[in-house]
C-alpha cells in the first residue's frame, strides 16, 4: 500500500436506528487522500478553489482555472485505478443492499436533528436549510444516506454535534449531486463524503469539508473549498446571523459548539459577494466543548446590501469560511446646497457623489428646467443655474438605491 493510497477502515456493521433492531451496512472503502476525485469525467474549475487534499481522475481531463490543492494529483496512475474501483463497488454495493433504514422525505433538513444511522431515499431528494448531525457523544458515530437519485442541496448547512465526525457521514447518491445556493447570499457548507454516480457541481463559494468522488461524472467547481485533509477545522459552527438593528446598524451573531486550538474570528464585509473587506477582529474562546456565543455590530453598514461572513482562524493559520448573511439598508441621502440663493452657480454636498444617478430642478410649476443622470462617470457636483429665471426651485438628487432627496432653492 503506497503513502498515496489508504482505505478508511470498514464502517461499523451495526447501526443503532432510534432504538429499533441494528442494521447491517456494507463496508465504505474510500481512498482517504482525495478531496475531488472522477474515475472518467472532466473536472472543471472556474475561479479560485483550494483542495486540502488529493485531485485526480483515471481517463478524465482537466479544464478551467487552476485548483490549489495540499495533497498529490493522480491522472491516469494505479492510485486513480484502484479509487475508481473502489467508488464503483460502493455504488453498487449500496445499491443492491437492503437491510433496515430510517426513510427520509423527499425534501429534509430544515433544522432537523438525527442519530447516527443508516438513512434511504428510494428517490431524488433536496437537503435544505440546517441538518444537525448528533453523534450522541459517540465519536465513532456513522450517518449513512443512501439516495436513489439525484440530490439537490439548497442553502443547506450540515452542522455536526456529540462529537460527531465528518469523516464518518457518507452519502451514497444514485445520480447527481448539486451543492448550490439560490440568489439569497447564502453559502452552502456540506460536511461529509459525497459518493456519486453521476456530476457533482457546487455553486460559487459553496464550503465542503470532506470528499467529493464521481464514478464517472464530471465535477464542476467554481471558486470552493473543499478541506478533506484530517486536521479539523478551528471550530464548530452552530448558527450566523446578521439582522438589522433600529439604529441603523448590523448585528451579526454567532454561537459555537466545539472550539479546538480556535485563535480568532475576522469579520467580513462585502456589497457584491466578489470583495471582501475585513471590519473587525473578534478573539475566539480557543479551547472549549460547551455553547460559545458571540456578538459584533457594525455600526457604518453601507447603503444597499450588506453581506457578512466569517474567517475562523486556528492558532496554525488554518481557516474556514462561514455561510454568507446579509442585511439591506436604505440610508436617506443626505445633501447640501450652497449658496442658496444662488446666482450662477450651486453646489451639492454629499458624502458620495459616485451614488448619486440622478438630479433634477423643477420650477414651481413642477417643469423640469434641468436634468441630468449618471451614464459612465460620476455626476458633477456644480450645477450651473446662470440660465435660469429669478424665482423659487425644487432640486431633487437620486441615489443608486433610489432614495431621492428634495431641497428649495432660490435663484437670484
Amino acid at each position: 500500500m503506497t503513502k498515496h493510497y489508504k482505505l478508511v477502515l470498514a464502517v461499523a456493521t451495526s447501526l443503532f436506528l432510534y432504538g429499533e433492531t441494528s442494521a447491517q451496512a456494507p463496508a465504505i472503502p474510500v481512498a482517504s487522500e482525495f478531496g475531488v476525485f472522477t474515475g472518467s469525467g472532466t473536472i472543471t474549475n472556474g475561479g479560485t478553489t483550494t483542495v486540502k487534499g488529493a485531485v485526480g481522475t483515471h481517463t478524465g481531463t482537466t479544464t478551467g482555472s487552476s485548483i490549489s490543492y495540499s495533497g498529490q494529483s493522480h491522472f491516469g496512475d494505479q492510485t486513480s485505478i484502484n479509487a475508481e474501483t473502489e467508488i464503483t463497488n460502493v455504488l453498487a454495493s449500496f445499491s443492491a443492499s437492503g437491510g433496515t433504514c430510517q426513510t427520509l422525505s423527499t425534501t429534509f433538513g430544515n433544522g432537523a436533528t438525527l442519530s447516527p444511522g443508516n438513512y434511504c431515499l428510494g428517490t431524488s431528494g433536496v437537503l435544505t436549510g440546517d441538518l444537525t448531525l448528533n453523534g450522541g457523544g459517540d465519536a465513532s458515530s456513522i450517518f449513512v444516506f443512501n439516495i436513489g437519485g439525484e440530490l439537490t442541496a439548497t442553502d443547506a448547512n450540515i452542522i455536526l454535534t456529540g462529537s460527531a465526525s465528518w469523516n464518518n457521514v457518507y452519502f451514497i447518491i444514485n445520480g447527481a449531486f448539486n451543492l448550490n445556493q439560490n440568489t439569497s447570499p447564502t453559502t452552502s457548507f456540506f460536511r461529509g463524503t459525497a459518493i456519486t454516480s453521476g456530476v457533482i457541481s457546487l455553486s460559487l463559494g459553496s464550503i465542503v469539508q470532506g470528499r467529493l468522488l464521481s464514478g464517472a461524472g464530471a465535477i464542476n467547481l467554481q471558486g470552493n473549498t473543499i478541506y478533506a485533509a484530517e486536521t479539523p477545522l478551528p471550530v464548530t459552527l452552530t448558527s450566523f446571523t446578521a439582522k438589522k438593528a433600529e439604529t441603523q446598524t448590523s448585528v451579526l451573531n454567532w454561537t459555537t459548539t466545539a472550539e479546538t486550538n480556535s485563535d480568532r474570528f475576522e469579520i467580513q464585509r462585502s456589497n457584491n459577494g466578489k470583495l471582501w473587506n475585513q471590519l473587525a477582529t473578534v478573539v475566539a474562546k480557543g479551547e472549549s466543548a460547551a455553547l460559545v456565543s458571540y456578538q459584533y455590530t457594525d455600526t457604518k453598514p453601507e447603503n444597499g446590501t450588506n453581506l457578512y461572513r466569517l474567517k475562523m482562524i486556528d492558532k496554525d493559520e488554518t481557516f474556514a469560511y462561514s455561510r454568507i448573511q446579509s442585511t439591506e439598508f436604505k440610508i436617506p441621502l443626505k445633501t447640501v446646497l450652497y449658496p442658496n440663493p444662488a446666482v450662477d452657480y450651486l453646489t451639492l454636498s454629499v458624502d458620495d457623489i459616485s451614488l448619486v444617478q440622478r438630479i433634477q430642478i423643477s420650477n414651481i410649476l413642477g417643469v423640469n428646467v434641468y436634468d441630468i443622470s449618471k451614464v459612465a462617470s460620476d455626476l458633477s457636483s456644480n450645477l450651473n443655474v446662470k440660465n435660469l429665471p429669478a424665482g423659487m426651485y425644487i432640486v431633487r438628487v437620486t441615489n443608486n438605491m433610489g432614495n431621492v432627496a428634495s431641497t428649495k432653492i432660490v435663484k437670484q
